[in-house]
């Protein structure tokens, strides 16, 4: 009897239990608002969403260095202000210091050389080149006194051949000495050639180009601000090495003073909706999601693979974007180079 009527009042009363606590727990509905909610446009429905990026006026500059070597000065700090031609940092110049100093003397050397020819012939050394032709103008008498004796005495037939011939030589030897002496003396009293001095100036020429070139680069081993700017980043540091060239990292980065400008990039399904003048609005990412005017500039009249990716799950990694830039319009508070923002362009506006 208890198993054919109590089993099933107990389970009865076990069912009208879990309904009745399903009930009663059962959680209310509540709408919570969104701690960060899409912006919305104010500019009507028909717009084109972009996404854009706080810039400085005509895109950051990246300063690289023109020599590798070690830093051995950074003179600025990030945020700080930088006038053209100030320095940014400097490269360890010691090695060319030490150049410059050899080449500096090769070209005191080649300057001192060009001045000895300029001055032409020493006049302490005419006289002995003119005692040279003396003494080779009496050689040749001699020698021309010896050979007419010997001939005479070679016609009685006291003199062989041989020696009548080696006298013969010695006064042909004599001869050509003489005119040695009297082409040297000339060349002394006529000074210094023309083509020598133009050599001489060539090699001084040089020189001093060589002396120019180590300066030049001396002078590049101190990286100086190319406009005014702001010091955007700073990614260098005393001691370490700093590679000549494009760098995936550049040591500073600047951006020229003046406004922000949005660098806005479109999607190329919508790009054929942008028009040029076409007004815009911008909203910065965030809790508050203040909103921002936009001036019109101009549109980069070429489409490009995507490269800044928002993370958004429906996002395509191949997309090719449109990029249009605009003017931030008043100078909106706690908004940087490089902060994003959600952008709504009127389309078809001309």
């Amino acid at each position: 009897m208890l198993i054919k009527f109590g089993l099933p009042i107990l389970a009865a009363a076990a069912l009208g239990f879990g309904a009745a606590t399903t009930v009663i727990l059962k959680p209310e509905d509540q709408l919570t608002t969104a701690p960060n909610p899409p912006a919305t446009a104010t500019l009507g429905p028909d717009t084109v969403a972009g996404l854009g990026e706080f810039q400085s006026p005509g895109e950051s500059i990246a300063v690289g260095a023109s020599l590798s070597g070690i830093v051995k000065s950074v003179y600025v700090v990030a945020g700080g202000a930088v006038r053209r031609g100030e320095p940014l940092f400097a490269v360890d110049d010691r090695e060319l210091r030490a150049e410059l100093d050899l080449k500096r003397q090769m070209l005191a050397t080649a300057e001192a050389r060009l001045e000895r020819l300029r001055a032409g012939t020493r006049p302490e050394d005419l006289p002995p080149a003119q005692a040279r032709v003396e003494a080779a103008r009496i050689a040749v008498e001699r020698t021309q006194d010896q050979l007419s004796r010997a001939e005479s005495l070679g016609l009685r037939g006291a003199m062989s051949d041989e020696e009548l011939r080696g006298r013969s030589f010695a006064h042909r030897v004599a001869q050509t000495e003489l005119l040695e002496a009297q082409a040297t003396l000339a060349r002394l009293e006529a000074g210094t050639w023309a083509p020598d001095i133009a050599v001489a100036e060539r090699e001084r020429d040089q020189a001093s180009a060589e002396v120019r070139k180590i300066e030049t680069e001396i002078e590049r081993l101190t990286v100086r601000s190319p406009t005014d700017a702001t010091v955007l980043r700073i990614d260098v540091r005393e001691g370490e090495f700093v590679q000549a060239g494009e760098s995936v990292r550049p040591p500073v980065v600047l951006g020229r003073s003046g406004g922000l400008e949005v660098r806005v990039q479109v999607d190329e399904e919508d790009a054929s909706r942008v028009r040029p003048g076409a007004p815009a609005e911008g909203f910065v990412r965030g809790r508050d999601r203040a909103r921002v005017a936009l001036e019109f500039i101009r549109v980069e009249p070429r489409v490009v693979p995507k490269t800044s990716i928002t993370g958004s799950t429906t996002e395509r990694v191949d997309t090719r974007v449109l990029f249009v830039v605009y003017r931030v319009v008043g100078s909106p508070e706690r908004v940087y180079a490089g902060q994003k923002l959600d952008v709504f362009i009127k389309a078809g506006a001309e």
